[in-house]
C-alpha cells in the first residue's frame, strides 16, 4: 500500500548491488509485496543508490518494512521510464495499512 510517499510491505527480493553508468555509480534494487490477504499480491520494484545501498544491509526476505520514496519519469530517446528510488527504510508494524478493505464495513 502507497500512503504519503511511503510504501509498506514485505520483501521478497534484494538484488545484488551494481555499479551503473559512467560514473559507477552505486546501485542495489530490492521488491517489496503488498501485505493483505489478496490472493494475487502487487509488488513494486525500488532501487537504491549512492549512499543509500547500505539501508537495506540490516534488512532481510520476509521483513515487512516502511519505505520513504521519491518517483521520478526521466526521458530517453522519446520514450519517457519511471522511477521508484527509496531514501529510507524502516521496519513497520503494519499500522499504516490499516484495513485494505474499508468498504467492508458499510452496513449495507
Amino acid at each position: 500500500m502507497i500512503v504519503d510517499g511511503r510504501i509498506e510491505g514485505k520483501i521478497i527480493y534484494i538484488g545484488e548491488e551494481q555499479e551503473v553508468g559512467k560514473n559507477n555509480l552505486r546501485k542495489k534494487t530490492f521488491v517489496v509485496e503488498e501485505n493483505s490477504d489478496k490472493e494475487y499480491k502487487s509488488s513494486l520494484s525500488i532501487d537504491l543508490i549512492k549512499d543509500r545501498v547500505d539501508m537495506v544491509n540490516e534488512f532481510a526476505v520476509g521483513d515487512v518494512v516502511l519505505v520513504s520514496v521519491n518517483f521520478r519519469a526521466n526521458e530517453y530517446n522519446g520514450k519517457y521510464y519511471n522511477s521508484i528510488t527509496a531514501w529510507r527504510i524502516d521496519k513497520s508494524d503494519g499500522s499504516v495499512s490499516g484495513n485494505n478493505d474499508a468498504d467492508d464495513d458499510l452496513p449495507f
